[in-house]
């Protein structure tokens, strides 16, 4: 009887974990749907590159989830996904149009060195950074913050309609 109980007890604690890690598997489905359907919503300088790169710094959440997006064209090229391990690994010469920074990213952001690129987060305290857009979980949904007011200082330009599904933070105070 005992052996029983410990069994289910093990399968139990099996299980949940199952259910944790598809809970994390769909987190970051819907976060790369987002990262894409932001190319839809935004709009970017013009400059010369040949793809659309989106940069992943950080310990890499999304796995090979978000390498199909390489099969997608936005602003009319082929996206190109780049991995760092940190900011300050990034390679000067290739310009990110969307730079997404994991949670693993302690250092303090400083979007004034990404140029026409949006700068999006998952960390609670991305916006008030001066983050561009933020993923928080809210009531077990994914939502976006967007700092509008760190968006309009980069030059690029927001579809109201993105505007709408989000909580929109006019302006965060930067000491």
């Amino acid at each position: 009887m005992k052996l029983i109980s410990v069994l289910w007890m093990l399968s139990g604690l099996l299980f949940s974990q199952l259910l944790c890690a598809d809970d994390s598997s769909v987190e970051y489905k819907i976060k790369a749907g987002y990262l894409y359907n932001f190319t839809k919503f935004i709009n970017w300088s013009a400059d010369n590159a040949e793809t659309f790169n989106l940069c992943i710094a950080g310990d890499d959440p999304f796995g090979e989830l978000i390498d199909p997006i390489e099969q997608r064209l936005a602003m009319g090229r082929p996206i190109k996904v780049f991995r760092f391990d940190s900011l300050r690994t990034m390679d000067k010469g290739s310009h990110c149009h969307i730079l997404f920074i994991s949670s693993s990213i302690k250092d303090k952001l400083s979007v004034q060195y990404f140029d026409n690129t949006l700068v999006v987060g998952e960390s609670k305290d991305f916006i008030e950074q001066r983050g561009m857009i933020g993923f928080i979980n809210k009531e077990g949904k994914i939502k976006l913050q967007i700092n509008l007011k760190t968006i309009n200082q980069s030059g690029m330009k927001i579809s109201a309609k993105l505007l709408e599904v989000a909580d929109v933070v006019k302006g965060v105070k930067n000491d």
